[in-house]
């Protein structure tokens, strides 16, 4: 808790007293959800390929040393000699390499699977945004669930007991009695399978922000369907084509296979490098004592590679294999960005028109419910079933609504995570449709 104290001290916000809205959600994620946590470790992780990459053509300077104790016999002219004394010394050698191809290859290859990571990441963190609404969104339904089951629950204990007068009066049913105890009965159970939801949803939700909130705030009663801008679904597309992390992604991925198919072929070419180096030592022999040696050396050296069993050639048609690969791959996923975002343009789309008519729906059957029992209380024109599946159908409305309206909002973050655009300004969107009610999750 003193963590999470510390992050809104840092962010110049209060903790919430009783309520997390959406916003809270995603920067609490942000900051210690282990899911989101562990994709910036791996960002980072990727983008020191630049230095590695680099590294193959920067200096190589490597150094040693040794302090050897020689201890024998050696024969000459038919002499045997003891041999006892010390030898130690060392050596610092450089190594720059001035034509290498491979090394060049392995450079840009640095930078291509930099420029991955961070792609890799914008798509994980837009997707951590979009799971992470769908389980906010997922506790909201099924609190909602709940209270709408408990008044389902508590309109048939009403009807039951409506029955049972009127069956003490002489004007009912044991029919309509067992009608509504039967009725009664499924309710309470889905109230109990309702309960259940919010416990395995509220799970889920604490498992992406790493605590457990004690409510959350709920939908607005208003709830506006603003047009999409832009309007048209072929600049949805365009706009995907152009800016989605995913193909980015494999983009970069491409055209570090194509690289590596340069690489390969590369070690048919020879290499240059400029060598220097020093080597100091002291030892002794038969005929000297106490020898000091001291040189340097500076040079070129190059190397031809002549024969190495085919291997090169292999692994040349091998990274030409997975560059096709790769490009497969990359079509694949231009396809079902495509897809996606068509999708997600005509959820929205059909969504606003879905929430339209199921709140006409909900006006309806409430109006039908209200009928329904007048007629039953006044008796001949409604009978306890028509109320009882006139509050069957209002409940079904509501939830439909409720949960229409969540599946709308859900399609706009996934159209504009697509995209590549998914930011905190969508975020901020979102959440300007919920509260300031309070949705209680303990």
């Amino acid at each position: 808790m003193d963590r999470h104290c510390l992050f809104f001290c840092l962010l110049g916000l209060s903790l919430p007293a009783s309520s997390m809205d959406l916003k809270q959600a995603w920067d609490l994620l942000q900051y210690q959800g282990p899911v989101y946590r562990a994709a910036v470790h791996e960002k980072d992780a990727g983008e020191e390929n630049r230095a590695i990459g680099k590294a193959g053509l920067l200096p190589q300077i490597n150094a040693t040393a040794y302090d050897n104790k020689v201890n024998g016999t050696q024969r000459q002219n038919g002499i045997d000699n003891d041999l006892d004394y010390n030898s130690k010394g060392a050596n610092v050698r450089l190594r720059q390499p001035l034509f290498n191809k491979q090394k060049m290859a392995e450079y840009r290859q640095g930078q291509q699977r930099a420029d991955y990571s961070v792609a890799v990441f914008d798509a994980k963190s837009q997707d951590a945004a979009v799971r992470l609404a769908e389980s906010y969104f997922d506790v909201l339904l099924a609190s909602e669930t709940i209270v709408l089951a408990k008044a389902k629950l508590s309109s048939f204990d009403e009807q039951l007991a409506s029955a049972n007068r009127r069956m003490q009066l002489g004007a009912g049913t044991i029919t309509d009695i067992d009608e509504s105890v039967a009725r009664r009965d499924l309710a309470e159970a889905e109230l109990i399978e309702a309960q259940d939801n919010l416990v395995n949803a509220r799970r889920k939700f604490e498992e992406y922000i790493g605590e457990s909130p004690e409510s959350l705030t709920t939908l607005r009663p208003s709830f506006d369907t603003p047009p999409l801008l832009p309007s048209e679904l072929q600049d949805w597309l365009a706009k995907a084509q152009a800016d989605s992390p995913l193909i980015h992604a494999r983009r970069y991925s491409h055209d570090l296979a194509e690289e590596e198919v340069k690489r390969a072929k590369a070690g048919h070419w020879p290499t240059l490098d400029f060598v220097a180096g020093y080597t100091a030592g002291t030892s002794q022999s038969i005929s000297e004592l106490n020898q000091r040696n001291r040189y340097g050396s500076i040079g070129l050296e190059v190397n031809f590679p002549l024969f190495n069993g085919g291997g090169t050639s292999a692994l040349a048609r091998q990274a030409s294999a997975n560059s096709d690969k790769a490009q497969d791959e990359l079509d694949a996923t231009r396809l079902e960005v495509i897809s996606g975002t068509t999708r997600e343009y005509r959820g929205v789309q059909s969504g606003a028109k879905r929430i339209h008519a199921l709140e006409k729906a909900v006006e309806s059957n409430e109006r039908s419910l209200a009928s329904a029992r007048k007629g039953f209380k006044e008796g001949g024109t409604s009978t306890n079933s028509d109320v009882l599946n006139a509050e069957e159908l209002l409940f079904v409305a509501r939830h439909d609504l409720f949960e229409a309206k969540l599946r709308y909002l859900m399609s706009h973050l996934r159209l504009v995570s697509s995209v590549g655009s998914l930011g905190d300004d969508d975020i901020d969107r979102i959440n300007d449709y919920l509260g300031p009610e309070l949705l209680v999750t303990n």
